[in-house]
């Protein structure tokens, strides 16, 4: 759903719009039933146990999906995505004006890159 300032007035009454992905576009999806985690697969081409052999050890499925697929996560005391498409940018800010979700953003970029330095590491001592 697009998020507007006429969706944002009505979703007041609702006390779980917090809990959602904001897709790289800025399309905001509700997490009705499950998790982010289960969101997030539902939009990869995979099965979770295809998804999950794909995740190395040593990673975490969540940051891994999170990064795969470009979303934002958003619940009410935090957000957790990677660098924000302006479109994402836009739609964290409308959520945070309205107060749907603090403005705590954790951003896994850093992260990940250290991720992907240790498996490239990893992999050149296996050699």
């Amino acid at each position: 759903m697009k998020v507007t300032e006429e969706l944002l007035n009505e979703m007041k009454q609702d006390s779980n719009f917090s809990d959602g992905i904001i897709m790289p576009d800025g399309d905001y999806r509700l997490i009705q039933d499950g998790g982010h985690m289960e969101a997030l697969m539902e939009l990869l081409p995979y099965t979770s146990d295809e998804i999950f052999k794909m995740v190395p050890e040593d990673d975490s499925p969540l940051f891994w999906m999170i990064e795969k697929t470009g979303c934002v996560i958003t619940d009410y005391n935090s957000t957790v995505g990677m660098d924000m498409t302006p479109e994402q940018e836009q739609v964290f800010q409308a959520l945070v004006a309205h107060g749907f979700i603090s403005s705590e953003y954790f951003n896994l970029s850093k992260q990940r890159k250290k991720i992907h330095e240790q498996e490239e590491q990893k992999e050149k001592k296996e050699q």
